[in-house]
C-alpha cells in the first residue's frame, strides 16, 4: 500500500546556508529558522503520525513558489503568473531549496534524508498569491 503525505509551507522558501564557524566552533546559522519550519510540519502531521521506518525507502515531490518583487508587480506580469506555471529562474538555487527541505523533515518524517531514494523536483514557480512550499511524500508499507 502506498502512503502519501501533503505538507504545505507557507512563506517565501528558504535554502541550505552553510554552517558557519564561530568563536567556539561550528554552528547552524539557520537553527530557529528550521525549528519554526518543523514546528509548521508538525502541525500539519495527521494525529497519530508515526515516523517513516528507517530502511523504507522515501520519494519526495516539491514545488516552489515564488511572489515577484515590487518591480516585476506589472498588470501585465501579473497576468504572466496568474496560472503558477511561469518558472522561476533567480536565486536561491533548486538544490539549496532541496536541502533545507530534507533536513526540515529528517527526525519528523523519516529518519534520515538518506531514505531519499527519488526526489520529483517540480520546479521553482512565479506566484500571485502566497509564497509557499509544496511537499508531497509517498512510501510503501
Amino acid at each position: 500500500m502506498t502512503n502519501i503525505l501533503n505538507i504545505i509551507i507557507p512563506g517565501k522558501p528558504v535554502a541550505k546556508q552553510r554552517a558557519r564557524k564561530g568563536p567556539i566552533g561550528w554552528y547552524n546559522p539557520q537553527g530557529k529558522e528550521m525549528q519554526k519550519t518543523k514546528r509548521i510540519i508538525c502541525s500539519q502531521l495527521p494525529e497519530g503520525f508515526k515516523m517513516i521506518p528507517k530502511r523504507i525507502p522515501v520519494k519526495v515531490s516539491i514545488i516552489w513558489f515564488f511572489e515577484p518583487t515590487k518591480a516585476e508587480r506589472t498588470k501585465k506580469f501579473l497576468d504572466l503568473i496568474k496560472n503558477e506555471d511561469l518558472p522561476y529562474t533567480k536565486k536561491p538555487d533548486r538544490d539549496n531549496l532541496d536541502k533545507y527541505i530534507l533536513d526540515c523533515f529528517s527526525g519528523l518524517i523519516f529518519f534520515d534524508d538518506n531514505q531519499v531514494c527519488g526526489c520529483e523536483i517540480m520546479n521553482k514557480y512565479y506566484t500571485d498569491k502566497n509564497s509557499r512550499t509544496e511537499v508531497q511524500i509517498k512510501w510503501q508499507s
